[in-house]
């Protein structure tokens, strides 16, 4: 069942030219960022954090563009009604959405990976390190996807809940300047954790109340539960 949706996801990617550009999105990504940081070290202080919130941006937004390709790809299946149809197959309505959700967090997953090894956003850091990372970015995806079909019921609306949801990056970019108790305040974000980790991957010197691991264990856990909880949203909102 997984190939058959994989290569159904596949399909309707490719033949819709606005999905086509979110697949070639994370590449633009890379490659300004390839040039782009370098030149930014160049240019500002040893003390400003530019290119370490860009890099960050990068990393965190490679999963937002996978999110945002299944939530429209989703709201295309309401509108062919194949989510309708599926009710009256073997394969049940969640089944499927799972599984795309799934798809989404593997693109999103490799495509992060890609970009961090390619980039070297990430300088000094272990492949191990790097892997973590981008399993925490990644499960943005499936968050992203679910919050924008939970409360939209077409594509226009859905540009918008993306372009909302999208002000989650900025709460990630306020953890540079937060740490110590402060971060409480943050941790409601899904893209709060993988960007704790990246910044103690970029500036070790800075004062974190837990581990890299421990961060990457709780950042899992959350991220596990905002998508669970959008899901009996996405589910009731459906009559899935």
């Amino acid at each position: 069942m997984f190939k058959t949706i994989l290569k159904s996801e596949i399909k309707n990617i490719t033949r819709d030219s606005m999905y086509l550009f979110f697949i070639i999105y994370p590449i633009i990504l890379g490659v300004v960022g390839f040039y782009l940081i370098p030149y930014l070290d160049s240019q500002v202080s040893e003390t400003s954090l530019v290119p370490e919130i860009v890099s960050m941006i990068f990393i965190l937004m490679t999963g937002f563009i996978f999110g945002a390709l299944t939530a429209f790809t989703l709201l295309d299946d309401k509108d062919d009604n194949v989510l309708m149809s599926l009710k009256v197959t073997p394969i049940s309505v969640k089944t499927y959405v799972l599984v795309k959700l799934s798809i989404s967090f593997i693109f999103g997953f490799i495509a992060t990976l890609v970009i961090i090894l390619t980039t070297n956003f990430l300088p000094g850091s272990s492949i191990f390190t790097i892997l973590l990372i981008s399993i925490l970015g990644a499960l943005q995806a499936p968050g992203v996807a679910l919050i924008v079909n939970s409360f939209s019921t077409n594509k226009v609306e859905g540009f918008v809940i993306m372009k909302m949801s999208a002000l989650i990056l900025a709460f990630p970019v306020i953890a540079f300047f937060v740490q110590s108790w402060q971060e409480v305040f943050l941790v409601f974000a899904p893209g709060f954790w993988p960007a704790r980790l990246i910044q103690m991957e970029l500036l070790p010197q800075i004062n974190v109340n837990f581990t890299f691991t421990i961060y990457f264990i709780i950042g899992v856990i959350y991220n596990m539960i905002f998508v669970y909880i959008f899901m009996k949203l996405y589910s009731r909102k459906s009559n899935l």
